[in-house]
């Protein structure tokens, strides 16, 4: 239904043509919902948490710098941060999303819009130059009913002039003629000039889609459905198993007591079985043993062909051999999971360089903050790489070479802080703990002062002294 609103939009609301066809419209709405998913065990979702773990812990993004305008967007870096998780998450999950920055009463807002929302009208190369997204929808409800409504985003490039278009519609793509209260602070049409792409960023997943195009992305587990469904097989095989080799107790049904409708009554508890058997003295104990051993082989086979599949180290579904295996091993082991989370790394900082950049044109636009210099820089999480140890001796080097600031080696230690604290954090320190040079030097000052002062003294004796002998004569 959600295919057929696109078009519906694209052709009736803002009469253009996208050149996003309905086959990767439905494609990706594929993705979006095995990736919500959770009637099942569901394997991207556990393939993109945890490599997102590997991206996002103790990683560190920051906007630097002295202006208003560069204090204003790393507010809004951090709040970024704190939803890297589930950013690099959905990206892998569903193949890509867009991060939307908006203006709403004088404010920077941004939305995490994920690609079966996304339309991708015109390209330039790489460059996204017309793009219509569905930004935002509101569920209205009351006793009775419910209405959804939809905000709909188009943005063109034309003649370096970028030009940004809101619709507002109903759930059946009808548009609205007056624009919703939630939606009243939002400016219905701005043309902003020397704009060269969309002011939004687009991360798609580092997973090879096997295609000339790059439009989209596709999620982690892309191409593995045969082996996805024979491991869903398999478990319930192993389900079917423990079931049927319940133990039980099978006795004749003789030596069972009868209701008052004349049943034979057995147990609440489900251990006994009746049997019509020729001796009353029938007892026996139905105990089997369970082939575990070769299901759950099964089952760890096809957990590390689905991880070859993807591209991954083991350590995913299957379990890592640490034993006698040294750091460094265990490291290489991990190679291949690493070169993934490094290539979604890169996808992110070319992201977020987009995403700034867009708020940079916004904050022009409508005046937001002050203009001013801002720069972008990341810290990664190295740990899986190498020893924090080695890191930090690394980091000590570099502020002893001047090549590192002290604020990059505090925020290493304390990796929540920003650069911007981690920089007042030492100047306070060094105002309250002064170094050696200048004890040292207020030692020197305190010599001479003792010096000086006695010099003086010398020289008012002598003084004395002369005035004594010339009196005398």
């Amino acid at each position: 239904m959600l295919k057929n609103v696109y078009l519906w939009i694209m052709e009736h609301i803002f009469k253009i043509k996208t050149q996003t066809t309905p086959d990767v419209v439905s494609q990706n709405n594929d993705y979006q919902r095995e990736y919500e998913r959770i009637d099942q065990i569901n394997f991207t979702s556990i393939f993109a948490n945890k490599i997102s773990n590997y991206v996002a812990n103790d990683s560190n993004i920051d906007v630097t710098g002295t202006s208003e305008r560069a204090k204003y967007f790393n507010e809004i870096a951090q709040s970024m941060k704190r939803k890297l998780k589930k950013i690099s998450s959905t990206i892998l999950g569903v193949g890509g999303i867009a991060i939307v920055p908006y203006v709403k009463k004088g404010k920077i807002y941004y939305n995490i819009v994920p690609q079966n929302r996304i339309l991708i009208d015109e390209k330039t190369g790489d460059l996204i130059t017309g793009a219509t997204i569905l930004a935002e929808s509101k569920v209205v409800s009351d006793l009775v009913s419910q209405k959804i409504y939809y905000r709909w985003s188009n943005y063109q490039i034309r003649n370096n002039n970028l030009i940004i278009q809101q619709k507002f519609t109903d759930e059946n793509g009808n548009e609205l003629k007056d624009t919703p209260e939630f939606w009243a602070g939002v400016q219905t049409i701005l043309s902003i000039s020397n704009v060269d792409r969309v002011p939004f960023a687009f991360i798609i997943s580092p997973v090879n889609n096997r295609q000339t195009s790059d439009d989209y992305g596709v999620p982690i587990t892309y191409g593995c459905d045969e082996t996805i469904e024979e491991i869903r097989e398999c478990l319930k095989q192993i389900v079917r198993e423990f079931k049927a080799k319940e133990t039980f107790i099978g006795v004749d049904y003789s030596m069972f007591k009868k209701d008052k409708n004349g049943h034979w009554e057995l147990p609440e508890d489900g251990l006994y079985k009746k049997f019509n058997s020729d001796k009353d003295d029938f007892w026996e104990v139905f105990s089997p043993e369970i082939r575990q051993s070769s299901y759950y082989e099964r089952l760890r086979e096809l957990y590390s062909r689905l991880e070859k599949e993807i591209g991954t180290s083991a350590g995913i579904l299957t379990e890592i051999e640490t034993a006698n295996a040294t750091a460094t091993a265990i490291k290489r082991a991990l190679y291949d999971t690493l070169t993934i989370v490094d290539d979604l790394r890169d996808n992110l900082e070319q992201g977020f360089d987009d995403f700034f950049k867009a708020c940079d044109v916004l904050a022009n636009a409508y005046n937001v903050v002050p203009s001013g210099a801002f720069e972008l820089s990341f810290d990664w999480d190295l740990s899986l790489l190498e020893e924090p140890s080695e890191t930090y001796n690394q980091y000590v080097q570099g502020v002893s070479q001047g090549v590192v600031k002290k604020e990059e080696l505090r925020q290493f230690i304390f990796s929540d802080e920003t650069l911007e604290e981690s920089k007042k954090a030492i100047e306070e320190i060094e105002e309250e703990t002064p170094n050696v040079d200048k004890l040292l030097d207020d030692e020197e000052d305190d010599t001479d002062n003792d010096k000086d002062k006695q010099n003086n003294k010398e020289d008012n004796k002598d003084d004395k002294k002369n005035k004594e002998n010339e009196e005398k004569e």
